[in-house]
């Protein structure tokens, strides 16, 4: 069984205000319907697949999705944090939490 799931903490909590966790199964590769959270993925997305190379369109459409230019470092600061959490857990291979045992993908 793969133990993988994608949690958006920090950023779910420091930039849309709100206290828990946003858990989105990995297997999931839709954007979410509400706007702020589908501004927020995609800017993840694309951060990632452009190794930082956003395009100022990128920005823009994050920024009018109601996120301000420091929210902008929080998001790659997050992704900073769990790509090295990920490297991590792939040599150590750590049980999955019990909190999280429902959103393990088992692909």
């Amino acid at each position: 069984m793969i133990k993988d799931v994608i949690i958006h903490y920090g950023v779910e909590n420091d930039v849309l205000g709100r206290g828990g966790m946003l858990v989105t199964p990995k297997q999931s590769r839709q954007l979410p319907k509400q706007k702020r959270y589908a501004a927020l993925s995609g800017l993840a997305k694309k951060l990632i697949e452009k190794r930082g190379q956003l395009t100022n369109d990128d920005q823009t459409a994050f920024l009018e999705a109601g996120f301000e230019e420091e929210h902008l470092l929080e998001v790659v600061a997050v992704i900073a944090a769990s790509t090295i959490t990920n490297y991590a857990g792939k040599i150590t291979n750590p049980p999955l939490e019990a909190l999280l045992q429902e959103h393990a993908w088992r692909g």
